[in-house]
């Protein structure tokens, strides 16, 4: 028996729009998983080493990753591997902030695989019929919805396209304050039912946000009341216990006929 349970939610393949029959699994994310919680983890496992050695030690050690690799070196940590990336094209033989970025690329190690050799999966029924189903920082191309603060950023998904009348209806982004800042239309650059390309605010702080989709879109002519549809997005570098939908896009609450259908 596989000690870990990964559980996939099925969702229609957006991609594939003339097979109906076609699904794909979006992970059903458990939960958030911060530094906290991994101590905790960490003193069940070991309750003989006190917590806040611990919690100095992980300190230390990201301290370390972060010198490493900022400096230009490649860092395996057994876990994964850690390297810097540039991009941006370089104009006249200098580096602009402006136009240029650094990255970091993290690859799965021999850790992770080891984990994965030793996990199942759990099929769970299709029951949202709006959702975001991936994310694509078009700076990085990284696809674990984190994003650039002033650049583009794709989703896609089900019945994701804003429309509508309603006060509510547009994209907003809640920082973990609660300060929410909202995009304006001409921040929505393709605006279609399974794909939406949005400029995020270049003001916006490294963070973790929540991204609020808010429409009355059906696949018919009649608008529906408005739904909203969520996500956490990470300005700046997600962690590791990140990334998620945070409702599974959401359910039909009054138990009406599901307009989306």
């Amino acid at each position: 028996m596989a000690k870990n349970v990964l559980k996939g939610r099925l969702m229609d393949n957006t991609v594939t729009v003339d097979d109906k029959t076609d699904k794909i699994l979006k992970l059903d994310i458990t939960r958030s998983v911060d530094e906290e919680y991994l101590l905790d983890v960490m003193v069940k496992k070991n309750p003989g080493i006190r917590r806040e050695i611990m919690q100095t030690s992980i300190s230390l050690f990201q301290e370390a990753i972060a010198e490493e690799v900022c400096n230009g070196n490649s860092v395996n940590i057994g876990l994964c591997r850690f390297v810097a990336q540039f991009t941006g094209v370089i104009r006249n033989n200098a580096w602009n902030k402006n136009k240029n970025s650094i990255y970091v690329s993290i690859q799965q190690g021999k850790r992770l695989a080891q984990e994965i050799a030793d996990t199942t999966v759990k099929i769970m029924p299709e029951t949202a019929s709006a959702y975001i189903a991936a994310g694509e920082d078009a700076s990085t191309r990284a696809q674990d919805f984190s994003a650039t603060a002033g650049r583009n950023y794709m989703l896609t998904g089900k019945n994701i396209k804003v429309t509508g009348d309603d006060p509510s209806v547009g994209i907003t982004l809640t920082d973990s304050k609660g300060k929410t800042t909202r995009l304006t239309p001409d921040m929505i650059a393709v605006n279609d039912p399974s794909k939406l390309i949005i400029l995020l605010p270049a003001e916006l702080a490294d963070d973790e946000y929540t991204l609020t989709i808010t429409t009355q879109y059906s696949v018919g002519q009649k608008l529906v009341k408005p739904r909203a549809i969520t996500q956490t997005l990470y300005v700046g570098k997600a962690p590791s216990g990140g990334g998620g939908n945070d409702d599974g896009g959401g359910g039909n609450d009054d138990g009406e006929d599901d307009p989306y259908q």
